[in-house]
């Protein structure tokens, strides 16, 4: 006889609600965008040695720090977020769309809230993304 779950583990691209008593706009507030040079190649402009991994998404070589940051922020308050919701209150994922590009924030340090982002195709967006 097999048992059953006692609960679902939140696939990575499923949109969630906060946890009882999470202030989106607190979270995004306090929320940061650290760039990772795992997808950054030559001539971007965040001031880090980039290392394009050969499996990972470039980004684009003109954006900035504070337009990032601010796209970021924005996913949150608007609470395009998913993925489940790390011990410290923030998403695991946040998405935003971009003049037609939807880019991904995948949580890198859940204590501090920073966030790493790269563009993704619209076949890997979360599906309920792709149709609002």
């Amino acid at each position: 006889m097999s048992r059953r779950p006692t609960h679902r583990r939140t696939a990575p691209k499923e949109q969630t609600q906060p946890p009882a008593g999470v202030d989106l706009s607190e979270r995004a507030a306090s929320a940061r965008y650290v760039a990772s040079a795992e997808h950054k190649g030559p001539g971007h402009r965040f001031g880090i040695q980039g290392r394009l991994r050969t499996d990972a998404t470039e980004c684009p070589k003109d954006l900035v720090q504070d337009q990032v940051e601010t796209w970021l922020r924005k996913a949150l308050r608007e609470g395009t977020a998913g993925g489940g919701w790390s011990s410290a209150h923030y998403p695991k994922y946040v998405w935003t769309i971009v003049d037609g590009v939807v880019y991904e924030a995948r949580l890198s340090n859940e204590t501090q809230g920073w966030y790493h982002g790269y563009p993704i195709s619209r076949a890997e967006a979360p599906k309920w993304l792709r149709e609002a």
